[in-house]
Parts: structure tokens; sequence; C-alpha cells
């Protein structure tokens, strides 16, 4: 009987699990902690059972469960390999905090398309905030959101999730080499395509606003700082779902973010 491989049409329906960088390098993996839980007394895994792997940094692999019991699974790797950022564009989407649990639904949609890394802003219009006890625990669970959208879309790597900034902080991440761009609503004549025209960037940042948008003098600073206002056309996009969207379009334009 053929073994099943990474390449494999098929593969995409295992059930993908994470373990911590570097794991991979060793034929043989112990599953853990919140994912053994989630593989053993969730999914059942069972002896014999092929699942999916990633570290997310980069790596993947297919494994046989050789052993499951009490939310731990033995498992031997099959087939591995690491896949490099190089290949991809970085993307890093600055998103202004948003109400309720609006910000979840970013981090879920960004991470299924690849992002790799989200930055929470502090606007000038900024509703949605975070308090002091609970930044921690914040981020804690979204990491978990990118974490779950990330394996359920069987993505390679995980976006990483920054701490709480101020505008200004967020936007010290464009370096040399890097294209930043600013969706808003005032942009009439810069299309994206404009935008992204020329010599392919490998890293882009995205600056989104809040429900309210970012005010003239956020833009003007922004643009003083090196980036690039854009249209997204006639309409106006919802705050949770305009930096999915945007970042679908780029992947389109310069030929796909990380896997």
């Amino acid at each position: 009987m053929n073994e099943t491989r990474l390449d494999d049409p098929g593969v995409w329906r295992l059930d993908t699990f994470r373990v911590p960088p570097g794991s991979l390098e060793d034929r043989a993996v112990v599953l853990d902690g919140a994912e053994g839980h989630h593989a053993v007394d969730v999914v059942r895994v069972r002896e014999g059972d092929l699942v999916r792997l990633i570290d997310g940094v980069g790596a993947e692999a297919i494994a046989r469960v050789e052993s499951a019991a009490r939310s731990e699974a033995s498992l031997a790797v099959v087939e591995s390999r690491s896949r490099d950022r190089a290949d991809a564009i970085e993307l890093t989407v600055i998103q202004a905090l948003l109400k309720g649990r609006a910000f979840d639904e970013v981090v879920r949609r960004c991470a299924e398309l690849g992002v790799a890394q989200i930055v929470p802003a502090v606007t000038e219009r900024t509703i949605g905030r975070v308090p002091e006890d609970s930044v921690d625990s914040r981020t804690a669970r979204w990491g978990a959101v990118a974490l779950a959208a990330t394996k359920q879309s069987r993505g390679v790597f995980v976006p990483r999730i920054s701490e709480v900034r101020t505008l200004s902080e967020a936007v010290g991440l464009l370096a040399a080499g890097s294209r930043g761009l600013v969706a808003w609503e005032e942009e009439s004549g810069v299309s994206l395509r404009t935008a992204l025209a020329g010599e392919g960037p490998s890293r882009v940042l995205l600056v989104v606003g809040p429900e309210g948008g970012l005010s003239e003098g956020e833009v003007s600073g922004l643009v003083a700082r090196g980036f690039r206002t854009v249209t997204l056309g006639e309409r106006v996009l919802r705050a949770d779902w305009a930096a999915a969207a945007v970042a679908a379009m780029i992947a389109h334009e310069l030929g796909g973010l990380l896997p």
C-alpha cells in the first residue's frame, strides 16, 4: 500500500496538530499538553492513524500514530519538509483594536490567508480597548484563534500576534525594502494595484483603522513615514473585514502570502 505523502491531493483531509519548533527534526514526536488533549480526547486519534504536523514557523510533516492514551500521543514521522519565508510575501497587518470580539475575526481571517504578523494598535478613534489586567489573556486568546485558523486552513506558518502598540509604535516596523500601505476611505486616486506596481516587495505592512476610520492627522503622519494610501474602490468595508479583503488582493497581485 502506498504511503500518503505531503504533496498528495488528499493530504488536506488529515487532522493537523502543532508541535514545538525543531520537533520535526526527529523521527519520533510526542503530542502532549493542549494539542495532545485535542488529538486524543477530542479528535480521538488511534494507533495507525495518519496526521499532519506543523511547528508554526515553516516545518510540516505527516506522521503515524504509534500510541494514544491519557491526552498524549506518540507519533512516527513519515515525511517532513521545511518551507522558507523567502518564497512568499510576508504581510504584517497593523489593525486598530475593535469593539467586542471583532478583533478575533480579523485574526481568524488573516490567519487563514497566510498573514505573517498581526499587530493590535490603538488609534485616535479606537473604541475597543484591552484592560491592562487582561492584556496577556487577550493576546493568548488571539494566538489560539490564529493557531486554530491556520490548522483549519492547512497552513504552515502561524501568524505572530504582537503586543498591543500605539499606532506610532506599530508603524516603526516598516523597514527598508518593505512596502507600507494604508487602506483609507478618503483616498480615491491610488488603487492597490497601482501602489504595488513595479518590483514586487517581499514584505508589506498594511494599516487598517478602527470602526470610525483613521484621522487625517494619523494618515498624514503615516505618509510622512513612508506609507502610501490606497483605495479599495467605491465601497467602504467593515473594519473587521477590510484587512482580510486587502490581504487577499495583495496575495493575488504579488503571487501569494505565506503558506
